[in-house]
């Protein structure tokens, strides 16, 4: 692994037939190279695609016993992976497979990633009915094993479960056990995208997540529109299928990383790959129909895989909050799944880097849940902040005029270097917005002074704020305390809680508001200490 974000992982996974880097984008190709709108042949060295998936079903139904290699048939060099056919039950109803013809038939015609058979759960099932599919898959799983006779497939325990995040649970956790598998998938989401029920979606791969062995990689099958890419990543996907850059084409459809637009809308395209760049949109609609979608179909594949070469740099520069705080503008439905990553920051931050090459930017209300703002609460806990017996709070809550904390740091820092008597005497804490408490001792750390604030947050979770600090005050035992700065916030919480008539110490206040270009108060109320 080279690099790693929140939940997403930049590394490589290792197969006979060439690497793979994550997280990766793996088109959906049909196995039979006429049906296919994008010459798979061209996909390595046209489109940069590592790894690409087919239907082992139809090479049964179509091919039998006459298919000898399925790189040869797909005229594909890289790693293949095969499904069990399961999803074309889900289409088509009842199929006849035996799990056995197709772990065989599998190794048989050389996929390098397989599924053994699984049933996939509809979301219209109820849960007895989903609770016996997982039941049957993972029976499947376990007798794989002994059924498997090629070392050289990587097989891939398929885990169900659908909507019922119980059922999510057993299948990874009774799955992780089984040391034949080389990768985890998800299956049963198609429905899930198709009804725009991305919060769910990121819900099951969460809950899966949390249950697996880290080392493994996680695909999912199905992530249709590249517009979720940067959130299924986020949450612990390392490459996953889509078809949706060939059946979009068919429709008339026209991909962007955000959006969906129909061609005949479209009075120019608004994108520079090789196939937008030579062309218009009036000129394509003269085109015959199959030229078309095959257009459409490239172009479509060029933004799949634009937008994944955007999250793995988003990856290595730290920056894929950002990508996600972006993207989730998009649509309601992303912003809903946003959410849910919002209420899992704490397991985001596990897999995120306590430093970055870049800083934060804070946009709105949102990113006071990103995890450098959890783990600057996490190291509160660990740093002893009662030193001392005379505390001075420097509050920047509600200071609209201060937008990064570097400028104030600098003159903080200089003052105390100057005056180290001082820093024996008083516990100095800057509050803001979206941090909180910022004791002197922190000043330093990443990314206190790489932040830019671009917008407050509402006096509810300023109160919060207010509220611990408060507690904290409370607990310890400090003789005096000064508070300086712009006090309207604090000032209505002491009222509010009668700390002035409760509070035996000893409390100054110095109420002012500094601005980035405009320091003479707080240089002032710092000179005051001295005296």
């Amino acid at each position: 692994m080279f690099a790693s974000d929140l939940l997403a992982r930049k590394g490589i996974i290792h197969s006979p037939k060439g690497n793979i880097r994550t997280p990766s984008f793996v088109p959906v190709v049909h196995p039979e190279p006429s049906k296919n709108l994008v010459t798979v042949a061209d996909f390595q060295q046209e489109f940069n695609i590592d790894f690409i998936i087919t239907s082992s079903y139809i090479l049964r139904k179509r091919f039998n016993k006459t298919i000898k290699d399925l790189h040869e048939l797909t005229s594909f060099a890289g790693p293949i992976m095969t499904d069990s056919g399961a999803f074309q039950s889900l289409l088509y109803g009842e199929i006849e497979l035996l799990p056995e013809e197709v772990i065989k038939f599998q190794e048989e015609i050389g996929s390098d990633f397989a599924v053994p058979l699984d049933i996939p759960i509809s979301l219209t099932d109820s849960f007895e009915t989903a609770h016996e599919k997982v039941k049957i898959t993972i029976q499947r799983a376990k007798e794989a094993p002994e059924i498997s006779s090629k070392a050289s497939t990587c097989w891939v325990a398929p885990i169900q479960g659908g909507k019922f995040l119980s059922l999510v649970e057993r299948s990874a956790k009774e799955l992780t056990q089984i040391n034949f598998y080389s990768m985890f998938a998800i299956g049963s989401v198609v429905e899930l995208m198709n009804n725009y029920r991305y919060d769910t979606l990121l819900q099951i791969i969460l809950t899966a997540k949390k249950f697996l062995a880290p080392e493994k990689p996680l695909h999912l099958f199905g992530a249709g529109h590249p517009a979720m890419f940067p959130f299924i990543v986020a949450a612990g996907i390392d490459t996953f299928d889509s078809a949706a850059y060939s059946l979009y084409a068919q429709d008339g459809r026209y991909l962007t990383n955000t959006q969906t637009f129909l061609l005949k809308d479209l009075n120019e395209f608004p994108c520079n790959c090789p196939i937008c760049s030579k062309t218009t949109p009036n000129e394509l609609l003269n085109q015959p129909k199959l030229q078309q979608i095959q257009a459409l179909a490239k172009h479509n594949l060029y933004v799949c895989q634009a937008e994944i070469k955007a999250i793995r740099e988003a990856i290595s520069s730290g920056t894929l909050w950002n990508l996600l705080e972006s993207r989730s503008r998009a649509h309601p439905a992303l912003r809903k799944g946003f959410n849910v990553l919002l209420k899992h920051s704490s397991i985001l931050l596990e897999n995120t880097p306590s430093t970055k090459k870049k800083g934060c930017f804070y946009v709105s209300e949102s990113d006071s849940q990103r995890p450098e703002v959890l783990l600057h609460q996490q190291r509160l806990k660990n740093i002893d902040l009662t030193k001392r017996k005379k505390l001075i709070i420097f509050s920047l809550l509600a200071n609209r005029d201060i937008n990064e904390l570097y400028s104030v740091f600098t003159r903080v820092k200089e003052f105390f270097k100057v005056n180290k008597a001082l820093i024996e005497e008083f516990d100095f804490w800057i509050i803001n917005d979206y941090y909180g408490i910022i004791p002197l001792e922190l000043i330093e750390v990443y990314p206190l002074t790489q932040s830019v604030f671009m917008e407050k947050i509402t006096n509810i979770n300023r109160k919060f704020i207010i509220e611990d600090i408060f507690r904290r005050i409370k607990k310890w035992s400090y003789q005096e305390i000064i508070l300086a700065g712009n006090l309207n916030s604090l000032y209505d919480y002491f009222i509010e809680e009668n700390y002035y008539l409760e509070s035996r110490r000893k409390i100054k206040s110095y109420n002012f508001i500094i601005s980035n270009k405009h320091f003479q108060d707080l240089e002032f109320f710092l000179n005051s200490l001295i005296k």
